[in-house]
């Protein structure tokens, strides 16, 4: 086995995904799509040290678009921050869809999908 594939710039980390979550926001007719990225276990740990809500820290650090960091998105939605401006913006269904697919980009499905199958043999 080679070092050089575990070197920085041979990471392959998933390149960002752009997803379906919510009907409600359209543009000229469309439904907008929303843009996820996965993100390092140091930059998540950091992320949701002592919040009571790792998966919505997980949430914030992985949506790109739309920048849930912009405070024009908070008052719009009478919030002071991204994690509460994401929970207004989206019905428990769509969070639920959301989570489903920063799961999926960040590893979480493929280790459920292992354990299923080690639990078979």
């Amino acid at each position: 086995m080679d070092l050089k594939s575990f070197l920085k710039e041979n990471n392959g980390f998933p390149e960002n995904r752009r997803v379906r979550i919510s009907p409600c926001f359209a543009e000229d007719g469309a439904e907008v799509l929303w843009e996820i990225r996965a993100v390092s276990e140091e930059e998540y740990r950091r992320a949701a040290e002592g919040k009571k809500d790792k998966w919505a820290a997980l949430c914030l650090l992985s949506v790109v678009k739309p920048d849930l960091q912009d405070k024009e998105l908070w008052e719009s939605y009478g919030v002071d921050s991204g994690e509460k401006a994401l929970k207004e913006m989206l019905y428990p269904g769509e969070y639920m869809r959301l989570l489903e697919e920063v799961k999926d980009i960040n590893g979480f499905q493929q280790r459920r999908k292992a354990w299923k199958a080690q639990a078979k043999n």
